[in-house]
């Protein structure tokens, strides 16, 4: 998709934008859901000498978004949680290219097609970019339109821009198509086989990283689609992403909130994933994927978008507990078990008292060395988290005092089968509630084990691609 179309020259005209879902069919085996068992009674060790922490509320290094009218207003509301953006144009927008570096919000310039020179391109580049996208859906006949060997015999002039202004080169970004380019007998509907085709006429060409798009709804899907990818030995951006191939009245809002959720989970703790972009700011083909509402403000999306956990250790793994414990819920729906769920529309929630905690246990020993806590409105000003290899003798490693609630991210370093977060005070009368608790290290003798399970790629193969209407261009 993209809100810009080049006629044989540089020059980008904005049009509307189009959309590039298409309809896949998914047999895919659901993940089982974490066990809760029955808290017990607990003494605390006296803690050993505590590492001096507070609640570090920064964002993901690898969350974007894929939008073309930001404004000032816009891009500051979304720097809350995304660390970069790109608008399929090598220049920014003009409302924000004076301004988005003081923002903190990095651009990533695109060659989206056509027939471009490499002084041209290089010369609407700003200073300062790290990173330059490839053609735009190349092998779709609506998009960049270009055949495997036009691709490639265009690449030289990407390359000397890279050259020139010291940018790391992402291949041509491909997605499944309904209308396809088509060269030799072949027609290329199938990404892979597009960059089998291209890589094969372009070798030796400089590529450091691989653009892909993706618009089922189901984040199984989406782990099998990356790992389609894996085989080129080159860290994956997913430059767009929603859901977007269910029939658009079946499309609520929840059903794009839980698939958000679920699929930043994964990318978060993928290492294959080097960056991910969601689609859109503001779009009307699909439903609810709009992140951005009025003038700098989010929408109800946008704030989760922005508020979801991440994995601040991108060298450890997501580590799966097998239980979580509490010390007390609420009600039976609200138990530990659903703080655990890669859900963030359940949650756990305690009694109304400040003495409650809940502990992950991992079923081995582990090395910790973050933690993410995603808070319900009710969320702790003081609390504790602490190590065990018993359950019953507890050692804090962290001890904040100055909890903001939202999302906090900490640092850690302790080892233990069991992780405790342990309340001290409470900012509401109510008790703790927490949407999501993760943690990031790796278990002892062994690596880290991933938050979503890999399904086989055997068991979804995709149908043919369908697109949504094209706007006029303007």
């Amino acid at each position: 998709m993209h809100p810009f179309r080049r006629i044989d020259t540089l020059c980008v005209k904005t049009v509307g934008l189009i959309a590039c879902a298409f309809s896949l069919l998914i047999l895919a085996a659901c993940g089982g859901t974490s066990s809760e068992t029955s808290p017990g009674v607990m003494m605390d060790a006296q803690p050993r000498e505590m590492a001096k922490a507070t609640a570090v509320q920064t964002r993901s290094t690898k969350r974007g978004m894929a939008y073309g009218g930001d404004s000032v207003a816009d891009l500051t509301v979304l720097s809350k949680g995304i660390g970069w953006w790109y608008n399929w144009s090598p220049t920014p927008e003009a409302a924000v290219k004076n301004s988005y570096q003081s923002i903190g919000v990095a651009f990533v310039p695109m060659v989206w097609g056509g027939t471009p020179t490499a002084t041209q391109i290089a010369a609407e580049i700003p200073a300062g970019s790290q990173y330059l996208l490839g053609f735009n859906e190349p092998n779709f006949t609506s998009q960049a339109n270009m055949t495997p060997s036009h691709a490639a015999s265009l690449w030289p002039v990407l390359e000397s821009v890279a050259q020139t202004k010291k940018l790391q080169l992402g291949s041509p970004a491909v997605n499944y198509c309904g209308g396809c380019v088509s060269e030799g007998g072949v027609t290329y509907s199938d990404p892979v086989v597009y960059l089998d085709a291209f890589f094969a006429d372009c070798k030796n060409c400089k590529v450091d990283f691989i653009p892909v798009h993706w618009y089922a709804c189901d984040v199984s899907a989406l782990e099998w689609y990356i790992g389609r990818f894996k085989k080129y030995g080159k860290p994956i951006w997913l430059t767009e992403f929603a859901c977007g191939d269910m029939a658009h009245d079946q499309i609520t809002p929840a059903i794009q909130k839980n698939y958000m959720a679920a699929a930043v989970n994964y990318l978060e703790n993928e290492p294959a994933v080097a960056r991910y972009s969601w689609f859109s700011g503001r779009n009307s083909q699909i439903p609810y994927i709009n992140l951005l509402g009025a003038d700098g403000q989010l929408t109800e999306l946008g704030q989760y978008y922005v508020s979801l956990p991440y994995n601040s250790d991108t060298s450890a793994k997501a580590l799966t507990p097998h239980a979580a414990v509490a010390s007390s819920a609420e009600q039976s729906t609200l138990g530990a078990a659903r703080a655990i769920d890669n859900n963030l529309a359940t949650r756990w929630s305690s009694a109304f008292t400040d003495q409650q905690w809940m502990y992950l246990d991992y079923g081995s020993t582990a090395q910790f060395s973050s933690i993410t806590i995603n808070w319900e409105n009710a969320y702790a000003t003081a609390y504790q988290i602490q190590t065990s290899n018993d359950a019953v003798n507890w050692a804090t490693i962290v001890n904040v005092t100055t909890g903001q609630g939202g999302t906090e991210n900490l640092a850690l370093s302790g080892s233990g089968r069991y992780l405790r977060m342990n309340g001290v005070k409470r900012a509401s009368p109510y008790g703790y509630s927490i949407f999501e608790i993760h943690a990031w290290g790796s278990m002892a003798g062994a690596a880290g084990v991933g938050a979503v399970n890999t399904a086989s790629s055997g068991q979804r193969q995709p149908t043919l691609a369908q697109h949504l209407p094209k706007r006029p261009a303007a």
